[in-house]
């Protein structure tokens, strides 16, 4: 699938979405990921070093993303030439 990476951050930090993916050892994975701010850490939504972070992570490894995991309650990560399908959770508004 090829996936626009700057699209999908963006609606990352409007919703929630499934996304499905090959971890780097080959096994498939599931996520429900975020960038939500409204859903991420009460101690990241009042870190501005730690929003630089994020915002510093993604400029600099452009080929993957960081986000929140809904589910694990952490931050994780995925490859985009990884991704295997998006799609919008309903029920996280």
């Amino acid at each position: 699938m090829n996936v626009n990476r700057d699209a999908l951050i963006n609606d990352l930090r409007a919703n929630v979405i499934e996304v499905g993916f090959t971890k780097v050892n080959g096994e498939k994975r599931v996520m429900l990921a975020t960038l939500r701010e409204d859903m991420l850490p009460e101690s990241f939504r009042n870190s501005e070093a730690e929003k630089k972070e994020e915002k510093d992570f993604h400029q600099e490894y452009k080929e993957s993303i960081a986000c929140w995991d809904v589910q694990k309650g952490g931050w994780r990560s995925f490859r985009v030439d990884s991704v295997e399908y998006v799609q919008a959770k309903d029920g996280y508004n």
